[in-house]
């Protein structure tokens, strides 16, 4: 027998087995649990659906779709005994946040968004093709203002010059402003020009690893009191913006940036695609392009304050 049922319950309904030390729930659990009308195997492809929801697993894999939007797991979904069985860590802080927004336990209740431009003035990030990556954050910055304020949201801005900001500077900023959520825009690099594509990041949780390869840590961070609301806004703004921009999806993933560490709000921190890439660098230095991001952005928070009921 691979498998031994864990003492302690997760949660009502819920079955917890442990495999190699970790805590997991099977396929068949998480099927009956949300009353998802399908349930498929297919060697080891995972199928779950709803009419307006997919669900994918593939044994062995560290990622999973919801919808055709990629997250990037904490532990790999493993199989045991022709089931396949997902970490109660990534069931509580990835998919139940997903799957059911308006079930998160602490009322998100804002009207503001501080937004956060990457780098400035020395720092001046990632060298792409037509430009400096602070320079892009800074006018997206700037366009994400306008497009939340137009929606009726309030704004605060961590810099809205070419000025440097430390990272705590950045955090306490933030923190001062009640009623809001935090959003923190970058574009990416690479050292190879093929790399490209959208990716969202919110805290990794307590215990996990980073996704961007950061080792797991016990220690709990500010942030993650958020961590089930860190989830759902990084879900909402990414799966908006590869919807409505047609761009490659490079995931949800969970990393310990010192921007995200101490925040006490809901916090992201989003890459808007990779200017050290030729196609998607010559996107990125176009005004209008940054337009639709910063009006695909707004919208996505519109959305996301929709789904957890909690308009001030």
């Amino acid at each position: 027998m691979f498998l031994a049922l864990a003492s302690t319950a997760f949660a009502a309904n819920w079955k917890i087995y442990k495999i190699d030390g970790q805590d997991y729930v099977s396929d068949e659990n998480v099927h009956s649990f949300y009353h998802f009308e399908r349930f498929a195997r297919s060697d080891g492809d995972r199928i779950f659906r709803h009419p307006m929801l997919i669900m994918r697993w593939k044994t062995g894999s560290q990622t999973i779709y919801i919808n055709n939007i990629l997250f990037n797991l904490s532990l790999p979904i493993v199989e045991r005994d022709g089931r396949a069985y997902i970490s109660t860590i990534d069931l509580a802080k990835l998919v139940d946040p997903v799957l059911r927004p308006s079930y998160i336990k602490k009322p998100i209740k804002f009207d503001t968004v501080v937004i956060d431009a990457g780098h400035g003035a020395h720092d001046s990030g990632a060298k792409g093709i037509y430009g400096w990556e602070k320079n892009y954050t800074l006018d997206l910055a700037l366009k994400l203002k306008a497009s939340l304020e137009k929606r009726g949201f309030k704004t605060r801005m961590t810099r809205t010059t070419d000025v440097f900001l430390s990272l705590d500077q950045r955090v306490q900023f933030a923190n001062r402003v009640d009623d809001a959520i935090f959003v923190s825009v970058h574009f990416n690099s690479s050292g190879t020009s093929a790399a490209h594509g959208i990716e969202t990041y919110a805290l990794a949780p307590q215990g996990t690893s980073s996704t961007n390869g950061g080792p797991a840590m016990g220690s709990f961070l500010n942030g993650n009191v958020r961590d089930a609301e860190n989830i759902a806004l990084a879900t909402a703004v990414h799966a908006h913006v590869i919807d409505q921009l047609k761009t490659v999806d490079r995931g949800i993933k969970r990393a310990r940036f010192n921007v995200l560490r101490g925040i006490n709000k809901p916090a992201i921190l989003f890459e808007g695609g990779f200017i050290t890439n030729s196609t998607e660098g010559r996107k990125i230095n176009d005004s209008d392009y940054r337009d639709q991001l910063s009006e695909t952005i707004a919208n996505a928070i519109v959305r996301f304050q929709n789904s957890v009921g909690a308009k001030k």
